[in-house]
Formats: structure tokens, C-alpha cells, sequence
């Protein structure tokens, strides 16, 4: 089975177009600011992960964020915030993986960037799990040099106890994720 499996997709790839134009022409092609350059990356700090629990320990989220500063090809820079998790529920004497959305399971909530001047910027994250993985990722634009700080505030619903009928067991609320950046 595995076998025709393979030999069917060889054959999609076989019978695909070769794209006209080389990938980075393509991308140039659609504009200035879809080039750019990863100038640093950061993790929030400690150890890179942390782990929340819903409020009667039932369910569990090891997360991390991260935020990279982009200098863009027209000469701007953005900072991409990513928030990334794996989640679990626990039952009997184990941890399993979040992987039984009946009712669906996602992340909900914002990232904010504070800038050296001015009100903190918002920026909403929404998303799906698939599995018991989830990521949201959202990227500020046309910032200029100076010392930024991105946090998030981040709630995972559904789950394997909201299939159960125990919706708090099933939300996880994340609010304490910070990293800072420095754009030159």
C-alpha cells in the first residue's frame, strides 16, 4: 500500500509545471517589502519553554514565544512575533497529547508591542491546533530603531475535558510571555 501511495505521489510531482520564473525572481517580483532578513531572533527567557496549567490542573500547555527583527529590502524593519505550544490532558495516572478536538481547540488572545514612545500596539492571535501543536504568529511593521518589548497574552480552549462536558478543565490561560528586542 505504502508502495502505491509513493508511486502516486512521484507521479503528481512528475506531471507538476515547472514554475517560468526562478523562486527569487518570483519573489522580488511581488514587491519590495516580501524581501527581507532575519537580523536577530529571541526567545522569551529562562529556559525557552513554559508550562501553564488550567486552573484545576487538568490540562497542561509547555509554550514558548520568540520574536525575530526583519530588515525589509525597502529599508524598514518589523518585528515577527510566534507563539508556539504543545498541549496535553491529564487522566487517571498519565499526561496524554490534546489531540481529541471534538469541539475544536484553539488559541485566542494578543500580542502587544510596547515601542520606545507611543501606546502599546496590538496584535490578535487566532488559531487552530492540529494535534496537540499550535502556533500563532502575527508581524508588526514599519517600526524604526530602538528598544522593543513584545508580550502576549494567550488562552488555549477545547480539549479532551471540553469533549467531556468540563470546559474549565480544558482552558489554559497564558499571560506572563515577554521577549525583548533591540532594532539597530
Amino acid at each position: 500500500m505504502a508502495a502505491l501511495a509513493f508511486a502516486a505521489a512521484a507521479a503528481i510531482l512528475a506531471a507538476a509545471p515547472v514554475p517560468a520564473v526562478a523562486p527569487a525572481a518570483a519573489a522580488a517580483a511581488a514587491g519590495p517589502d516580501a524581501l527581507h532578513r532575519v537580523l536577530a531572533a529571541t526567545c522569551d527567557p529562562g529556559s525557552g519553554s513554559q508550562t501553564f496549567y488550567s486552573s484545576d490542573k487538568s490540562s497542561k500547555g509547555n509554550v514558548h514565544m520568540c520574536a525575530s527583527v526583519l530588515k525589509r529590502a525597502n529599508g524598514t524593519h518589523a518585528i515577527q512575533a510566534t507563539f508556539s505550544g504543545d498541549f496535553f490532558y491529564y487522566w487517571g495516572l498519565a499526561w496524554y497529547e490534546e489531540n481529541k478536538c471534538v469541539f475544536g481547540c484553539h488559541l485566542t488572545g494578543h500580542f502587544w508591542l510596547n515601542k520606545p514612545t507611543g501606546a502599546p500596539v496590538p496584535g490578535e492571535i487566532s488559531a487552530t491546533l492540529k494535534g496537540r501543536h499550535g502556533t500563532a504568529t502575527h508581524t508588526f511593521e514599519g517600526l524604526t530603531s530602538g528598544h522593543y518589548k513584545i508580550t502576549a497574552g494567550v488562552t488555549k480552549e477545547g480539549g479532551y475535558w471540553r469533549n467531556e462536558g468540563h470546559v474549565d478543565s480544558s482552558r489554559i490561560s497564558m499571560k506572563t510571555l515577554n521577549v525583548t528586542v533591540n532594532i539597530p
